[in-house]
């Protein structure tokens, strides 16, 4: 019957152990201290970039959308056989804008609609600069589903200084369109 339990000295030894584990789990302030202060370093190395990610993708998605909005003009025009036109929102500011501003958005109309009601509408901001050049307020598409004016260029950018997210849509004199990433078309 001895044999059955452990002497007493070795219960004792295993419980103060078990408990020694116990007390070791998990992480000493220092520890979490270093750990919260790497989290912090990290962060503050990512943040310009990520700044940078999101300027280049609000660029991105305005030239696409402007695009497929002259596109969405395009088939309006084949699709009524009337000539549509794709024109500046001038609602973003309180000055008045200079031509060939796009910066508050645009829309698409029919000019032969005595309501002159939008098609679509895509407004913006105006923290983006939308310039088209030459200098045009809009943008007119005839009933065949050509632009009108060719050789245009639309540069889109962030209208802070420094920023170096630009594209640029360049539309040939046959209404084909081309994206570059760059102030200029050549």
């Amino acid at each position: 019957m001895a044999g059955m339990y452990p002497p007493f000295f070795l219960l004792q030894s295993s419980r103060t152990a078990r408990i020694k584990q116990l007390a070791n789990k998990g992480f000493s302030l220092p520890e979490l201290c270093v750990v919260a202060a790497l989290i912090g370093i990290a962060a503050a190395m990512a943040a310009p970039a990520i700044g940078q990610w999101q300027w280049r993708a609000r660029v991105e998605n305005t030239a696409q959308a402007w695009a497929a909005d002259l596109q969405s003009a395009r088939l309006h025009a084949l699709r009524t056989g009337q000539a549509m036109q794709l024109q500046r929102l001038n609602n973003c500011t309180p000055n008045k804008l200079p031509n060939g501003d796009w910066r508050c958005g645009w829309e698409l109309v029919n000019p032969a609609d005595s309501s002159k009601s939008a098609v679509l509408s895509n407004a913006l901001n105006g923290d983006l600069s939308v310039v088209l050049a030459p200098a045009q307020n809009q943008l007119a598409v005839n009933a065949q589903g050509e632009p009108v004016a060719g050789g245009l260029r639309l540069v889109i950018q962030p209208a802070q200084p420094g920023n170096k997210q630009v594209r640029s849509i360049c539309i040939n004199t046959a209404g084909r369109l081309r994206m570059v990433k760059a102030n200029t078309c050549s």
